[in-house]
């Protein structure tokens, strides 16, 4: 059975991105012409994902509402004879089966994913974290399902290559490569670079099996009092495998407001009109 339930952990408080996620989440904050959130979502479903689970928390409603359809929006804008826009709104709310699954206590990336499992049925689930943008042609999940299908038994985590000095900011992996993918053996969450085991990052994407979950509820508070997911992925490494791969889409950091704003300006490079993508190119070349 291939992968078709993804878990989008959006319960943060967004701190890097204060101000502007003072009273509005940062996932709704723009990248071009749509929330951050949309991007991540869309490939998701690019690479087959039919239920998204949303664990979201106090001040988060919006990010389910814009997943749903608008009858009072859609009413004007018919008068208006906006067809497209209604399309958009009805195509998106369609696109996959939504569910929103609050995450009452902050107590880590671990227990966020631990929280959508109320949604998750199959022997595998999907995990993308927002702050992670993966823009391309190519879906950065679909790299990961593409190799969890050969390994089904086995993790996958997307990977990123980062310079030494970046190894606090990251989980860090360690493990021999063969041919497209990385063997994992080791993974240490935000190590000194002395302390890191490759110039390999964990970034936010992942393929899991369901025993994670049995992971996460029987597993002790990690750094910061928190149960950190870093946990759970070594005990799967241990017990069943973790395999790593570099997914071909570019990354972005949506949680930063440089990593929001290039991704933003990649976006319009990509997806905008003509005239658009050559105002671009031309106040970036003023």
């Amino acid at each position: 059975m291939t992968v078709t339930t993804a878990i989008i952990p959006a319960a943060g408080w967004g701190t890097r991105m204060l101000p502007a996620s003072f009273s509005v989440p940062k996932e709704l904050l723009p990248v071009f012409d749509r929330p951050s959130i949309e991007w991540v979502v869309k490939e998701a479903i690019d690479a087959g994902i039919e239920r998204i689970i949303l664990v979201s928390g106090r001040g988060k409603s919006g990010l389910m509402d814009h997943f749903d359809r608008h009858p009072h929006l859609e009413s004007i804008l018919k008068k208006g004879g906006k067809e497209a826009s209604i399309d958009a709104i009805v195509k998106r709310a369609q696109a996959a089966q939504f569910i929103e699954v609050r995450q009452g206590d902050a107590r880590g990336l671990g227990h966020a994913v631990l929280c959508g499992a109320i949604g998750a049925s199959d022997d595998r689930v999907a995990v993308l974290l927002p702050d992670d943008l993966y823009l391309g042609q190519h879906p950065a999940l679909g790299d990961l399902i593409a190799l969890s299908e050969r390994y089904p038994d086995q993790g996958v985590i997307g990977l990123l290559e980062v310079p030494p000095d970046q190894s606090r900011k990251y989980g860090m992996v360690g493990g021999s490569w063969q041919e497209d993918h990385m063997v994992i053996d080791r993974l240490i969450e935000k190590p000194e670079p002395a302390d890191a085991p490759s110039h390999f990052a964990i970034t936010g994407r992942y393929i899991l099996p369901s025993q994670v979950f049995d992971l996460l509820r029987h597993q002790d508070t990690g750094a910061l009092g928190e149960i950190q997911l870093t946990d759970a992925l070594q005990g799967l490494a241990d017990n069943q495998g973790m395999l790593g791969v570099i997914p071909r889409a570019k990354r972005f950091d949506a949680g930063d407001p440089e990593g929001l704003l290039i991704a933003g300006l990649r976006c319009a490079l990509d997806h905008g009109s003509k005239d658009v993508r050559a105002r671009v190119r031309h106040e970036l070349e003023r």
